[in-house]
């Protein structure tokens, strides 16, 4: 009874798989370098919000919207200084990845057992599968080390104002980046045990309780998404 209802929760949670995930950042990859104007970069934007909410991630979809109209409003409003010339550019940049980093972002919250096992389906090589589950269980872990630094920082009255880092930046650098690499360091060797612990090496075929199938579903999604987008890249500037 436990096990039915658990697989019920996997799978109303974890509707497509890793292997989709994938091939629909590639996709979105691609299409993110080939578009011309910013037209296409908000319609590519709206398709993969579409995508995080078919994946229950709402939340962290309006986060992203969020932030994407912020770093446009930047973008918008900020004069082509030289001084800011590269910060413009580098937030631009950003911008134009944003498809990229939604789609990221789901796989991210993907399970690292989910991705190991349906990446050794498609046979890939153990030091890439390995390199790729830490990378993204590395990316969740960092941000929690960076609330706690940044709460230590307020604990002791370093910074009082949200506007205190902006008007002393050598300061800020050194009292949050500093103890973040450092954590990152220590981080790196905790996982890598952790994930020795867990049979990283073991040569057998690993099981998994997420369903890790590539079914029909998967195929349409990944083909709408594809379709759409190639839609957006040759139309989008007639839209605009």
């Amino acid at each position: 009874m436990k096990e039915e209802a658990y697989e019920k929760e996997t799978t109303r949670t974890r509707r497509l798989g890793p292997r989709t995930h994938l091939l629909v950042l590639v996709i979105a990859s691609i299409l993110a370098m080939t578009v011309r104007d910013d037209m296409q970069v908000h319609l590519l934007v709206a398709l993969s919000v579409v995508y995080l909410v078919w994946n229950h991630l709402s939340r962290k979809a309006f986060q992203l919207v969020v932030f994407y109209c912020v770093c446009m409003a930047f973008v918008f409003f900020m004069p082509n200084a030289l001084a800011l010339g590269t910060m413009k550019l580098i937030v631009y940049t950003m911008v134009r990845m944003m498809p990229v980093i939604m789609i990221g972002a789901v796989l991210i919250y993907t399970p690292p057992g989910s991705i190991m096992s349906a990446f050794e389906k498609m046979h890939v090589p153990k030091p890439i599968l390995v390199m790729i589950c830490i990378l993204i269980r590395f990316f969740p872990v960092v941000i929690l080390e960076m609330k706690a630094i940044r709460d230590g920082i307020r604990a002791r009255g370093i910074f009082p104002h949200w506007y205190s880092a902006l008007k002393h930046p050598a300061m800020a650098y050194e009292c949050f980046f500093m103890p973040l690499v450092v954590r990152c360091l220590k981080l790196s060797s905790e996982l890598a045990s952790s994930a020795e612990l867990r049979g990283i090496e073991c040569t057998n075929a690993r099981t998994s309780i997420y369903p890790v199938g590539f079914k029909i579903t998967d195929g349409i999604v990944v083909g709408v998404y594809a379709l759409i987008g190639s839609a957006i890249y040759w139309t989008g500037g007639m839209i605009s």
